[in-house]
């Protein structure tokens, strides 16, 4: 199934987390019976890989992913992401190699009004 998601970074995508839509625990490595986790790989639009967490509430009736703050933060940080900055999360279908996960981290060129892979 392949899937995307764009989103401009809030405060707290910048200091603490990324929310992600409920949509994507459908796409997401399943989450183990008893675990309320999971980790997989990215590739970022430079060719990078990286490794995030996502994890979900242990309580309640909405599940609410975010991808945790080590590997986020990691992420955020080397790309020097600020508040506005967009993120695209979309994913391939791979029947022989499974799913595979693309991150991008885009900045809005001003100059030429398009949005540009860092």
């Amino acid at each position: 199934m392949a899937a995307r998601y764009e989103k401009c970074l809030t405060e707290s995508d910048t200091v603490s987390r990324f929310a992600l839509p409920i949509s994507w625990l459908k796409v997401l490595p399943p989450i183990e019976q008893g675990s309320h986790e999971v980790n997989f790989q990215v590739t970022d639009g430079l060719g990078f890989f990286w490794e995030f967490c996502c994890s979900t509430r242990r309580v309640g009736r909405y599940r609410k992913p975010v991808l945790q703050s080590e590997g986020w933060l990691k992420f955020v940080n080397y790309k020097g992401l600020k508040v506005g900055d967009k993120i695209v999360l979309d994913t391939e279908a791979n029947d022989f190699r499974g799913t595979k996960f693309r991150i991008r981290a885009q900045k809005l060129n001003k100059e030429c009004d398009q949005w540009l892979d860092v």
